[in-house]
């Protein structure tokens, strides 16, 4: 009678795989929500004010919006699952950082369904005009004064601690294109808040000879948002990317006791 180990049996999975169909899935949701905004918001096919901002890409509560909020929160929990891997062979200070960053894509993530960086950016203008007695000369938005130094410093470290790490594993370009995306994002979005944006926008309605200036704005607003989306959408497949990277892959064992004979 031979008494037989357990069988193993290892499954390895190629990471490249799918990263690579998250992202074509996530570019080609973009792209469909891109199609469901001009057809159902701005043709308005069904003639009903709900649906129109169900799909408006550049209004908050929008299935748009939950779908870039959705990304923010995975690209969040990708990078704190980094935190954990990399908690064994880092010192305390560098693990705190991986989950401070973490926790702030998901901050991203919520702020983006509450609109909390444009209530707060107004509650300080507000509250600043109250104390001084005067109207503040803001030329944007409130927020882009207030929050979006912190934003962008934030931002800038986050930048400067991954450079080295991305850089070995050939990852940089991702937070390049990614941090690219958001910038020039917000740089239209900064020129979107000044009043005097208005005079280029009708030049441009008449140049493209269109009979409302709404499909330019709302363009713009477009374009704004799917850069933001494409922007989270390549730092997150860049973070899976360094994942992998460190974790040599995804591995499964399985083990199964064979029969005596």
């Amino acid at each position: 009678m031979n008494q037989k180990g357990p069988a193993v049996t290892q499954v390895s999975i190629n990471p490249n795989t799918w990263i690579w169909g998250i992202f074509v899935a996530c570019v080609s949701m973009q792209f469909l929500l891109i199609l469901a905004d001009y057809v159902l918001n701005y043709m308005d096919v069904f003639g009903d004010i709900n649906m129109r901002r169900m799909w408006n890409i550049a209004r908050e509560g929008s299935i748009p919006t939950w779908f870039s909020s959705a990304q923010a929160h995975m690209l969040g929990a990708t990078v704190l699952l980094i935190a954990v891997v990399k908690a064994a062979n880092s010192s305390r200070l560098i693990t705190f950082i991986w989950i401070g960053i973490g926790l702030f894509f998901l901050w991203i993530g919520i702020d983006d369904v509450a609109e909390i960086h444009e209530r707060l950016g107004a509650a300080i203008r507000n509250k600043l005009e109250d104390i001084s007695g005067a109207e503040s000369n803001i030329p944007s938005f409130a927020w882009q004064a207030f929050l979006a130094p912190v934003f962008a410093a934030i931002g800038l470290f986050i930048a400067l601690f991954l450079w080295r790490e991305f850089w070995r594993k050939r990852l940089v370009h991702y937070l390049i294109f990614g941090f690219g995306l958001w910038v020039v994002a917000q740089i239209i979005d900064y020129l979107e808040g000044i009043e005097s944006i208005d005079i280029y926008y009708l030049l441009i309605q008449d140049m493209l000879q269109v009979e409302r200036k709404y499909f330019v704005t709302h363009t713009m607003k477009v374009i704004e948002e799917e850069m933001e989306m494409l922007g989270t959408t390549v730092l997150w497949v860049g973070f899976l990317h360094y994942l992998a990277a460190i974790s040599g892959g995804l591995h499964f064992t399985f083990n199964k006791d064979s029969k005596s004979s």
